[in-house]
């Protein structure tokens, strides 16, 4: 990438992720979230993918309780 940005620009882009200028808080939880989200099956950098799963996995814990209450 960088070879086609001399050959554009004359000179090398340097790109930082995001999460590289995030207090070291902030760059623990956020490993910690993609690290959740890999056990669960969720893809990095499909947020809108992730959200889905996410609901649906709520929604199925939902039902589970309901049918589990609806027992006793």
């Amino acid at each position: 990438m960088n070879w086609l940005m001399e050959k554009l620009f004359g000179r090398k882009v340097v790109v930082l992720e995001w999460r590289d200028t995030l207090p070291p808080e902030q760059q623990e939880m956020y490993d910690e979230q993609l690290e959740i989200q890999q056990e669960l099956g969720m893809e990095r950098g499909d947020n809108v993918q992730n959200w889905l799963r996410l609901h649906q996995i709520m929604l199925d814990h939902e039902n589970r309780i309901k049918a589990l209450e609806g027992k006793k």
